[in-house]
């Protein structure tokens, strides 16, 4: 079951750099979605600057995935605060409740990146 919770986790941060990255490349081409509006529309600030962070959050969670990966007990307290800083800093670059999808998200990263670390503090 603990090999479970940390292969959820390790899933859960790739799935976070993968849509960090999925990101930088739809602000960045600014494709029309069906509903005739162009993705940016979703952004309150210049896209450069959702660009930047989604960047920036990419890397940081890559470091996160790495030490996780390796059972290091830092890399789940640095993803617990790298997810929730993205939280807070990316709030008012998003317009409206698209932005709630992504505290979900980081919800779950929490709870499983703290259950990570409560069972290898057990360990040590």
């Amino acid at each position: 079951m603990q090999d479970l919770k940390q292969k959820i986790l390790l899933v859960l941060t790739a799935l976070t750099i993968v849509g960090e990255v999925a990101s930088i490349i739809l602000w960045t081409a600014n494709p029309t979605i069906p509903s005739g509006q162009e993705i940016r529309f979703t952004l309150a600030v210049d896209y450069r600057i959702a660009v930047a962070n989604a960047a920036v959050f990419a890397a940081l969670n890559f470091v996160a995935l790495v030490w996780v990966l390796r059972r290091n007990k830092k890399g789940a307290l640095f993803l617990i605060a790298v997810s929730i800083i993205n939280r807070v800093i990316s709030h008012p670059i998003f317009i409206g409740g698209a932005h709630l999808i992504f505290v979900t998200w980081t919800v779950l990263l929490v709870i499983f990146a703290y259950l990570e670390y409560r069972r290898l503090s057990k360990q040590q």
